[in-house]
Formats: C-alpha cells, structure tokens, sequence
C-alpha cells in the first residue's frame, strides 16, 4: 500500500526546478501544482485525500501560525471565493511561515484555472488518466 507521500512523489515528480530558476525565485518554499485535466473533485480516486488542506485555508488567509514543513491542498478551491482563489498563492507566499522558512514544501491538486495562473509552467503538471474520456464526453 502506498502512503499519501508516495503518491503525491507518483503524480508530481516529474517537477523539477532549482531556486536559480525564475520559478524557483516566486514563492519563498518549493511548489508542485497537478493540473487534473478532467476528472472532477467528485471521482474516486480523491476520496482518501479530498479534503487535505482544508484545515489549513483559514489559516493561510489570516496569516495564524501553522508551524507546518509540508502543506498539500486538494482542490481547495471547492472552500474558497473567487476573490480567495486570486489571493490564495500571495497570501501563502507572505505569510508568516513562509517568510520563516518554515513552509518548505506546498503541493497542490487543482482544476481551477484561476489558481494555476498564480505559477510558472515548470511548477505544473497536467493530470491525466484512463478514464478521464468518460469525463470529457459528459463536456461536449
């Protein structure tokens, strides 16, 4: 069986960059984003880690300690306003923690197009299974 950290390590691996890169120089800690490409909050296979990081989205926006390394958000825009999901990566970046160096590590699983903006490319997986052309033929 795997553990949480092997499968995010499985997903987000593949993102590779050093803090000389421009990427590497935005936020204050290392960040993988996985783009899910097609398979809605909804599917199976989020039903163990769905709600990751919930806790921790209040305490992002109002700047509470977390005295946390490593932060992982599945779909956090499912609890957030738009105006949250604009300001979501800013406010991680100054907040406290991050300025520390106590947040090292942020992982993220997000299909919202709004909050993939907030990174570079090379932070950025797209997400993709076998069944996601179940998903894609509901969209047409």
């Amino acid at each position: 069986m795997k553990s949480l950290k092997d499968q995010f390590d499985e997903w987000l691996g593949a993102i590779h960059y050093t803090e000389d890169d421009l990427c590497g120089q935005t936020y204050p800690f290392f960040v993988r984003v996985g783009c899910v490409k097609a398979a809605p909050p909804r599917h199976e296979r989020f039903d163990f880690i769905r709600e990751m990081g919930l806790p921790d989205i209040e305490d992002v926006m109002q700047g509470k300690t977390m005295n946390i390394e490593h932060l992982t958000f599945v779909f956090p825009e499912r609890h957030m306003s738009v105006h949250e999901q604009q300001a979501f990566m800013l406010n991680l970046a100054t907040h406290p923690d991050a300025m520390s160096g106590k947040i090292k590590t942020v992982d993220i699983l997000t299909s919202s197009a709004m909050m993939i903006s907030s990174f570079h490319r090379e932070q950025i997986l797209i997400l993709e299974w076998e069944d996601d052309k179940h998903y894609l033929k509901a969209c047409r």
